[in-house]
């Protein structure tokens, strides 16, 4: 049987379009009851996530255990949209469902707010866990489901057909390796293998015009939901189950911690301290992905990278559409971060997959934030010397904003950044300079060329040296850029070239460090890369004199 609460509560508008709030106490026993962290470890990419940090929850502890002590701050609700439905009703003072429109701005209402939700079970043996999450599971795949059609506008049908599929890769266990699966075994089942290969084309085949956040939020929710199989549950070990419970628990929770989740973690088990809340019970989810970022973005802030991978990730193309003036206007770039997002996502880009967001147990190890800063954002927004070098592709476009515009609407910026990192990448492979591989398992690539800033300076200075050289050839052979490259093919193919004398050895033995805070170490750097590709210096005389060989005394 569901719990059921019902709140005093003021309810206002700040603006006349503003979203409707209502503003209640609750102790944070009931909170957590309701409401839940959004995190991704239910293979929702979709959910925003705040890493929760221990010593926070510790030092919150602390804090409350003396009763002088008081948190006067409102701890921040939103409720998601599929979840509280027909859970949170917000009523007037007679009893009446508030409407939004109704609400005029700054004249607060005083009302209440009811929500319902999933009483904690806590059930401890195995046939009683299992038989909980296995009571939940319709519900919860409702919920899924829903999303998912929201996200990616798919038809119910589809998301059954490739519910199929999960389902029964994970009673067999084939749940790794869902679209490229490498076959290490040397005795190979043919017939098995032609099954895996034509489940995973069925999976594809349903999954094709989705972009790359999207297929990755399909497969993630499907993978989760096909664990929910009572075979597999009895399986596990009681720990695990208990985990899942816990998971499928806090899926169905009507109310999301926008702000103010160490608060609630902290005092939970202290269900006497009650929190000020402040809750959107009718804002939908691009709202509340706004209002999670612009909060998270003071006091202690979410690391940018994260804030990335929720713009991102959390939000549809058409979502974020719909807050992109707002999210400007709070500072926050929407298209450099799409940009960021496609070059981590596409698989044509040579750093797929390679960017980290500050997520637990993700395989990228390049900063997402100093990758936009550092890299994306020369291509991106068209900063010297990529204007100079392809000014003649922006064919569309009278001034300077106009043809950036085109530039980026036409994706010729993503065209040619994939053109000059393809060619790096072509040039040093069989080696270990362009490389996703990590020294000692740790999140430090072993390459010092993968890490942001050495990939900034590496870029600006084959850019520099090109667009000189292409500068030169106009004046002494007059040949104009746009003739040397006349496309992106072209420009690869020159990038190629020019990169012969910076051999694979470049990379190893340098002595020089602290790129990031030491200006003269980076010049010494660009200094280094022009001498070998101007063909000034071999490779040999800058490893017995350079600095970033023999660093002064």
């Amino acid at each position: 049987m569901n719990s059921k609460k019902n709140y005093p509560a003021f309810i206002f508008k700040q603006r006349p379009d503003s979203p409707l709030q209502v503003v209640f106490v609750a102790p944070s026993k009931e909170i957590d009851s309701w409401a839940r962290v959004p995190t991704k470890r239910t293979g929702n990419i979709r959910n925003f996530q705040r890493a929760q940090i221990d010593s926070h929850v510790k030092e919150v502890e602390r804090f409350f255990t003396s009763q002088d002590n008081a948190s006067p701050t409102a701890v921040v609700i939103g409720f998601d949209p599929i979840r509280s439905r027909n859970q949170v009703v917000t009523r007037d003072g007679e009893n009446k469902i508030v409407k939004p429109t109704a609400i005029t701005s700054g004249e607060p209402l005083l009302g209440s707010v009811e929500i319902t939700w999933a009483p904690d079970e806590d059930p401890q043996t195995q046939d009683e866990l299992v038989s909980s999450i296995l009571s939940s599971h319709d519900l919860l795949q409702d919920y899924v489901y829903d999303e998912l059609l929201d996200i990616t506008h798919m038809d119910r049908g589809a998301l059954d057909r490739l519910a199929k599929v999960f389902n029964e890769r994970a009673v067999t266990g084939e749940l790794i390796g869902l679209e490229d699966d490498d076959e290490t075994d040397e005795e190979v089942d043919v017939d098995q293998d032609a099954e895996t290969n034509s489940k995973r084309s069925e999976i594809n085949s349903e999954l094709v015009g989705l972009s790359p956040s999207e297929r990755q939020v399909v497969i993630g929710r499907l993978l989760f939901l096909s664990q929910l199989q009572e075979g597999i549950l009895r399986a596990m070990p009681i720990e695990g189950l208990k985990e899942i419970y816990r998971e499928v628990r806090d899926e169905l929770k009507p109310g999301i911690l926008i702000d103010g989740q160490h608060r609630i973690m902290g005092t939970k088990n202290r269900g006497d301290i009650p929190f000020l809340v402040t809750a959107l019970p009718g804002a939908n989810w691009s709202e509340l992905a706004f209002q999670f970022i612009v909060t998270n973005r003071t006091a202690r802030r979410v690391a940018e990278s994260l804030l990335i991978s929720i713009v991102g990730n959390s939000l549809s193309n058409q979502q974020r559409s719909e807050i992109e003036e707002r999210l400007r206007h709070a500072n926050i770039r929407v298209g450099l971060i799409e940009a960021v997002m496609q070059v981590h996502e596409d698989e044509q880009s040579p750093f797929y997959g390679m960017l980290a967001f500050g997520l637990k147990q993700e395989e990228g190890f390049i900063d997402a934030a100093a990758m936009r800063g550092k890299v994306v954002q020369l291509w991106y927004e068209r900063k010297p010397p990529i204007r100079e070098l392809f000014d003649h592709l922006c064919l569309i476009g009278r001034t300077q904003a106009e043809k950036t515009e085109y530039w980026q609407s036409e994706q010729l910026w993503f065209e040619t950044f994939i053109a000059f990192w393809s060619a790096v990448k072509v040039r040093y492979e069989g080696s270990e300079v362009f490389s996703p591989e990590l020294a000692d398992n740790r999140k430090e690539p072993a390459s010092r060329l993968m890490t942001a800033t050495v990939l900034k300076i590496f870029q600006e200075t084959v850019l520099g040296y090109l667009l000189d050289f292409l500068q030169r050839k106009e004046v002494s052979e007059e040949v104009l850029i746009e003739s040397s490259i006349p496309n992106a093919n072209a420009f690869s193919v020159l990038v190629e070239r020019t990169l012969k004398p910076l051999v694979p050895e470049f990379f190893v033995g340098w002595k020089l460090t602290g790129f990031d805070g030491s200006k003269g170490a980076r010049d010494d750097l660009a200094d280094a890369i022009e001498k070998l590709i101007s063909k000034e210096r071999t490779l040999s005389q800058l490893k017995r004199s350079h600095r970033l060989f023999r660093p002064e005394e």
